[in-house]
């Protein structure tokens, strides 16, 4: 294990927001993210930039307020943005709040025990659009009535936004120039995590028993495209959905891990519409079950030094801790390169990664407050600065 220490990026400014789920590079070169608060009522989701060359943080927007509905309305708050944040090719910005935050007054909120409710139910995920260049808010408007958004990608071509919906697990199309929602219906009973996106723009996401589901991004058809994503052989694959999926640089496949018990890395090359399991992400397998939340497994990313990293959750102490984990893709060796923690404690665990346009990585943690993200660079090409262009991903 390598002596290395990640560098906290804290939203001090939040002191109880506890969670950062998305996290996204927008083609500014700044680093964007959703700043969330789960086990506060009455609080509101913020988007937060980071400068990497100032490094410098500012609270952009404020998204309850954008959204009118007061943070001491009384409804279920709008306190988090899933992996719902995305970014187009011309910088625009796009995001749809989740419904798991408490209203004011409460500490815990549950979508089916608040559905009816004349006032804590949840009005429905608030979607907006952003320009931060200019600062303005471009649109906000609202998807299915009393669900959250559990996950987005963005078509920039057809200019059009593919989202599942918490808690029914519906697969929905938003029209950013018409501003519409078409809802193609019920995929299942667990929500995936993660929808990702091929070079025709086509998307694509699991349903319950990790069977990939492809949605043709010009007939607005879910497929079945005949593949199961990797699972333990003990295993018949229940709750085997995407939580992460990068972009490879090949360009014609993505690399993902599976959000169960004995989580296991694949990439998938949508080319040939074939799969390949890399194994469990790290680690033995084992048939015991756990808290799911012990062995968590996201973050993943490349590297400019052609490394896939990922964090995992592995034993530490008396507990579990987030490791980022360094994988050669060729030989399928993995590496730790060191437990991420915050003034001598470890973080809880991360949801998601992305990078700079100088190599730098970042991994948003979940579970903490203040909530933060942490800066690795480690990552870059024989150690050097290598400064890149474009969007490293079209999905939250």
């Amino acid at each position: 294990m390598e002596n290395i220490k990640f560098k906290p990026i804290v939203f001090n400014e939040l002191p109880v927001h506890d969670t950062c789920w998305s996290l996204i590079t927008g083609v500014d070169g700044n680093i964007y993210i959703a700043v969330c608060g789960e086990m506060t009522g009455g609080l509101s989701a913020y988007i937060v930039s980071y400068d990497p060359e100032k490094e410098k943080i500012e609270y952009l927007l404020e998204v309850a307020k954008v959204l009118g509905i007061p943070e001491d309305s009384g409804e279920a708050a709008h306190a988090k943005i899933h992996y719902s944040l995305v970014s187009d090719d011309e910088g625009m910005l796009y995001g749809a709040t989740h419904c798991t935050g408490p209203p004011l007054g409460d500490v815990i909120w549950r979508p089916w025990n608040c559905w009816s409710h004349p006032i804590k139910n949840f009005r429905g995920s608030g979607i907006f659009g952003y320009d931060p260049r200019k600062r303005e808010i471009l649109f906000t408007d609202f998807l299915l009535p009393h669900e959250g958004s559990r996950c987005m990608a963005i078509s920039c071509k057809r200019r059009k936004i593919y989202g599942i919906s918490y808690p029914r697990d519906h697969f929905f199309i938003y029209d950013l120039n018409k501003h519409e929602v078409r809802d193609l219906g019920r995929i299942g009973s667990i929500n995936p995590q993660c929808i990702f996106l091929d070079n025709e723009e086509n998307a694509y996401t699991t349903g319950d028993y990790g069977n990939l589901i492809k949605c043709d991004g010009d007939n607005e058809e879910l497929i079945d495209t005949g593949i199961q994503i990797p699972h333990a052989n003990f295993r018949n694959g229940f709750h085997n959905v995407l939580i992460d999926v990068t972009p490879s640089p090949d360009g014609e496949s993505v690399y993902g891990v599976t959000w169960t018990f004995g989580e296991r890395l694949f990439c998938y090359n949508f080319k040939k519409n074939k799969i390949y399991d890399l194994g469990k992400a790290y680690g033995e397998e084992r048939e015991e079950w756990w808290h799911i939340i012990n062995s968590n497994v996201a973050g993943l990313v490349f590297g400019d030094d052609g490394y896939l990293y990922f964090c995992a959750n592995l034993p530490a102490g008396k507990g579990y801790s987030p490791h980022l984990i360094r994988l050669n893709t060729e030989t399928l060796k993995r590496e730790i390169i060191g437990e991420i923690t915050y003034q001598g404690k470890p973080a809880d665990h991360i949801s998601r990664g992305t990078k700079d346009f100088y190599g730098n990585l970042y991994f948003a943690e979940v579970g903490n407050s203040p909530t933060k993200i942490f800066k690795y660079e480690g990552a870059k090409c024989n150690g050097q600065s290598s400064k890149v262009s474009g969007i490293p991903r079209h999905w939250g």
